[in-house]
């Protein structure tokens, strides 16, 4: 009877030790955006982000981010989720996710934010995904975030036939796509190189007339025909890198309380205030 009290308090102590390092191992990083939007905290993360939490537990938020070889898709993820940048370029082999937790307009989404190695086409079905992407969760994303390089324009041309690809094959209606210009840093090549930070980037913005006008054009087409969204960072300098999840998640939260995401409730708060856009702007809609 004494070992069998004793053997039962020593299997509950074991499980509370193996819950309590599960607990450490997937701890999720929860993000305020309009709070750190505003230069409030700092960007921290214990434990493994890439690991998977029970799909059954979570009503994930899937994103998807997609782009050109060397855009910066990994330092843009990387630079939100852990402050972090490395100046050696490693090409994406494999999938990578990570699972910050999103406070927008004062709504929680729990969000999966993957990383995957750079495709060649977007996968006109289910058959073609699993023979080629299997388990990259290219068709079910709830939004997707289409990197380009903001000092090589044909980058933005790879983008554009993805995007085209995508309208073709899937049911794009309430489905959110963000552009995002990457390495603003580099707009301007003349820029000295003693500068860092928010001065390079300034210098950048006033010294590149021509390369001003060629985004110009990418922000018409995409804003315009395209009805997207639309943020220019700098992933190196963590410039606007916060900005980019922001109008993501604004423009999923407008869906999700508008009836779009199959929620019914009051409609999140009027995010003008707060320097964000309305909420039409924000949606992403195919003609």
């Amino acid at each position: 009877m004494n070992r069998f009290d004793s053997s039962s308090k020593q299997d509950k102590d074991d499980d509370k030790n193996v819950k309590g390092n599960c607990t450490k191992q997937t701890k999720i990083l929860e993000l305020d955006l309009d709070y750190l939007e505003r230069g409030g905290g700092t960007l921290t993360v214990t434990g493994a982000p890439s690991v998977e939490p029970s799909p059954d537990s979570l009503d994930l938020v899937k994103v998807v981010l997609l782009g050109a070889p060397a855009v910066g898709k990994t330092s843009i993820i990387q630079q939100f989720v852990w402050s972090d940048f490395s100046e050696e370029y490693v090409p994406t082999d494999r999938k990578h996710t990570f699972y910050p937790s999103v406070i927008i307009n004062e709504h929680l989404y729990e969000v999966k934010i993957t990383d995957v190695p750079v495709i060649p086409y977007f996968p006109i079905n289910s058959y073609y995904e699993w023979a080629h992407y299997r388990f990259y969760g290219l068709r079910n994303a709830t939004a997707y975030i289409l990197v380009f390089d903001l000092s090589n324009v044909e980058t933005f041309q790879y983008i554009r036939t993805l995007r085209d690809q995508m309208v073709e094959s899937r049911d794009m209606r309430n489905v959110p796509v963000l552009v995002v210009g990457n390495k603003q840093d580099l707009l301007c090549s003349n820029t000295p190189s003693a500068v860092t930070g928010l001065q390079q980037l300034a210098m950048a913005e006033s010294a590149c007339g021509d390369s001003r006008e060629k985004r110009r054009n990418i922000v018409n087409l995409v804003r315009k025909h395209w009805k997207c969204g639309y943020v220019e960072c700098s992933a190196k300098y963590n410039w606007r890198v916060i900005a980019v999840f922001k109008e993501l998640m604004e423009m999923i939260d407008a869906l999700e309380w508008s009836g779009g995401g199959g929620r019914s409730a009051e409609p999140p708060p009027d995010c003008s205030a707060g320097g964000g856009t309305g909420t039409h702007e924000n949606r992403c809609v195919v003609a």
